[in-house]
């Protein structure tokens, strides 16, 4: 153990030699520039009013805007879906009621059987305008038509005719849309009977009836809907004229996208696209099953966002009013708070300056006269605080900060006069450092200390220990004073096994850079005198008795690595502890042998590093 020194404490500088304000002594306060705070709450207040009306009208139009798309998506992809049905609904009953004339196989007493049914199916069906019956090797039997004279056995060969081939492979064909005479739209729809014998009934309809369809579609104003072939021809459109005219609308962008194997998939496609016409439109389209024809209902943008220009109309009127009562209450606000608020900044200018028994004086009846209030009682406070700065500085060398400050407010209490009370003294140094300080540079045992005590320090201040003092590498602490502590032994001994670990951590660094250093501890439970120590100017709150001097001898017996204790602490924490005695030891200024006890390892933890398992 090496000499302990004793520690020097300068004395706090007073409160009325601190350093004069920037503004210099006798000199006033700066003012700032008159106006300014006045014009900085009114920009303030009117910037905060513009950018919520801002802000909100912003919303408006953006939440305005996702519901308005969203319905018109909703409604676009209903009537296209819907439309798409009713066709597809219309081709299934005609493929329907062509089967119907495929029951039976040909002979030449079905003749006229079938065209009795041929007939029949032309009142039933008006979309068909001819009908032809081929019989088991394709050769055209029967041709009813609304527009020319009954055939009967005409033998037209059609066996290697998509008609035949397909309808006999699928059971059902569709043949491309054509126009006849360049003007009527017109497919054909060719259906197997269920046996080869029975034939292929093959029907011409005409889809001009799918105009009803589409003309009963409605989207807003000058919306429209039409329906378009596989190569991208019009099949239907309210404006007839253009379906007679053969129009081509596979140039359109919209029809492009459709063809596309990934748009067919996902027939809830919608997009921005401009019609025939060149207008902008929201288009959406539906796949017509089991047809290669898409429909697609389309509304120009200008209608339908015409609901979000009104409200961002109605936003624009909105913020302009509310930037002009915006500024307007900005400027009543702003005068009503100016004044107190500079009386405020005076003040506190004031207090600043060394002023404590300045008072504020604000009468508004709101949080500025609190405010003022708050600063009158922080002045009294301050008054009362300088006047204990110089012991605050004082305790807290010795003690935990939490301590300290409740030995200031107590007013001393706590510490009282000199007396006796039971406490556990812990006292540690490093094995070897003197050998260590005499050959190192002083740099080097400056570091060393530095961070010896910055990792004992955090563990004594975690622990709330109080400091005796400390010396070179020696420290002594010790608990159970000034405040009360019933379990001082347990207490004492946690800190040292923290300690141990902690320190234990840079003795294998220092070992590492060849600093060859130890660590032990020494602790002791008994009674002890405790008081200030020293001169008016300088000194110590410590312990002084047998039990101090038991704990720095138990540290100076203590090997590197190893915590003992006397037999008093020993029984006090054999409920949390393992220990080990070890053989009596006599003591410098004791004159009987001292039972000495060594920490093996806190029960429910792992075994010390210096220990056998």
């Amino acid at each position: 153990m090496t000499d302990r020194a004793v520690t020097v404490i300068p004395k706090e500088t007073p409160p009325g030699d601190a350093a004069a304000p920037a503004d210099g002594p006798g000199r006033p306060p700066q003012r700032p520039a008159r106006g300014r705070l006045f014009r900085k709450y009114a920009l303030l207040f009117g910037a905060m009013v513009c950018t919520a009306l801002l802000v909100s009208g912003l919303l408006q139009i953006w939440f305005a805007y996702r519901e308005q798309t969203a319905f018109l998506i909703r409604l676009q992809r209903e009537q296209a879906t819907a439309a798409a049905g009713k066709i597809g609904q219309f081709v299934t009953e005609i493929e329907s009621q062509i089967g119907w004339t495929t029951q039976l196989p040909w002979s030449p007493d079905t003749v006229e059987q079938r065209r009795f049914d041929a007939q029949r199916l032309l009142r039933q069906v008006p979309a068909i305008t001819e009908i032809s019956m081929l019989d088991g090797s394709g050769h055209e039997q029967l041709r009813v038509s609304r527009l020319a004279m009954d055939v009967i056995g005409s033998g037209k060969d059609y066996s290697h005719d998509p008609r035949f081939t397909q309808a006999l492979a699928h059971k059902v064909w569709f043949g491309p849309v054509y126009f006849r005479r360049q003007s009527e739209p017109y497919m054909v729809i060719a259906v197997a009977g269920n046996r080869r014998e029975a034939g292929v009934s093959v029907a011409e309809v005409n889809l001009k009836f799918i105009w009803d369809v589409i003309s009963r579609i409605r989207v807003g104003k000058h919306g429209t809907a039409y329906v378009v072939d596989g190569s991208g021809r019009l099949i239907a459109h309210p404006d007839i004229a253009l379906v007679l005219r053969n129009t081509d609308l596979s140039g359109l962008a919209q029809v492009r996208a459709a063809k596309s194997a990934k748009a067919y998939a996902n027939a809830q496609t919608v997009e921005t696209a401009r019609d025939l016409k060149g207008r902008r439109v929201l288009t959406a389209f539906a796949p017509v099953s089991p047809l290669d024809w898409r429909v697609f209902v389309e509304l120009p943008v200008s209608e339908a966002y015409r609901p979000i220009y009104a409200a961002m109309m109605r936003s624009g009127v909105l913020l302009l009013v509310g930037l002009v009562l915006a500024v307007g209450a900005g400027l009543l606000l702003a005068r009503r708070m100016v004044g107190p608020i500079r009386t405020l900044k005076e003040g506190a200018m004031r207090i600043g300056n060394g002023e404590l028994g300045q008072r504020i004086d604000v009468r508004t009846g709101d949080e500025l006269e609190e405010l003022a209030d708050q600063f009158n009682q922080m002045g009294g406070r301050l008054q009362q605080l300088y006047g204990n700065l110089e012991q605050v500085s004082q305790l807290k060398r010795y003690f935990s900060p939490q301590l300290a400050e409740m030995i200031v407010s107590s007013g001393n209490s706590i510490l009282g006069e000199s007396h006796r009370r039971d406490i556990t003294v812990v006292f540690c140094d490093l094995r070897n450092f003197t050998a260590f300080s005499s050959s190192a540079s002083p740099e080097a045992v400056m570091q060393v200390l530095a961070a010896y005590y910055k990792c004992l320090g955090a563990e004594l201040r975690r622990n709330e220990a109080t400091i005796g003092h400390f010396a070179g590498d020696g420290l002594m602490a010790f608990f159970n004073d000034p405040l009360p502590c019933p379990d001082h032994q347990v207490r004492a001994v946690r800190l040292a096994v923290a300690m141990e670990k902690e320190i234990g951590k840079l003795v294998d660094e220092w070992r590492r850079r060849g600093i060859k250093l130890g660590f032990g501890v020494g602790i002791a439970s008994g009674y002890a005198t405790l008081g200030h120590i020293g001169s008016e100017e300088q000194f110590h709150y410590t312990a002084i008795g047998p039990v101090v001097n038991l704990a720095s001898r138990l540290c100076d017996a203590a090997a590197s690595g190893q915590i003992l204790m006397d037999s008093t602490v020993h029984a006090a924490v054999a409920a949390i502890a393992q220990t080990r005695r070890m053989s009596d030891q006599r003591l410098k200024g004791f004159p009987r042998p001292v039972p000495v006890f060594r920490l093996v390892k806190l029960k429910n933890t792992e075994t010390r590093k210096d220990e056998p398992g």
